[in-house]
């Protein structure tokens, strides 16, 4: 039984160790059209309106637009995914009316729409959140 947990390890570990995308990849991938930076705000402030508790109270500071990629974890097949990202840190009310402290994410857009958004943990790990 304990062998379990040592393999389940060992798979994370090298599934880390993946290749990384060839310069080919990236050029060739499909960024879709360029975004405005108001589009972009607009696009993350719709998805916190839906994810927070108290989406009204949300203070946002946003980085500018920058055409970039992301590429998935080895659990969603390490897939390329290009567009424009946008960095954004929020701060929220919580459930008992308090201010949770300002948090990182990290969204990628493509063609006027949300294609995925990722939290950045304390360790610099992105947890994806869409």
């Amino acid at each position: 039984m304990r062998l379990i947990p040592l393999i389940f390890f060992a798979i994370l570990v090298t599934a880390g160790c993946a290749a990384k995308p060839t310069p080919e990849q990236i050029q060739s991938a499909n960024y879709g059209a360029s975004v405005y930076q108001e589009d972009a705000e607009n696009a993350v402030k719709g998805f916190f309106s839906a994810y927070l508790k108290d989406p009204e109270s949300a203070r946002y500071s946003f980085g500018e637009v920058y055409k970039g990629y992301m590429v998935g974890s080895a659990f969603e097949g390490r897939k390329l995914e290009a567009g424009y990202l946008l960095d954004v840190t929020v701060n929220a009310k919580n459930s008992y009316g308090g201010y949770v402290g300002a948090k990182p994410y990290k969204f990628l857009i493509r063609n006027d729409q949300l294609v995925g958004g990722w939290g950045i943990g304390s360790s610099g790990m992105l947890i994806r959140v869409r």
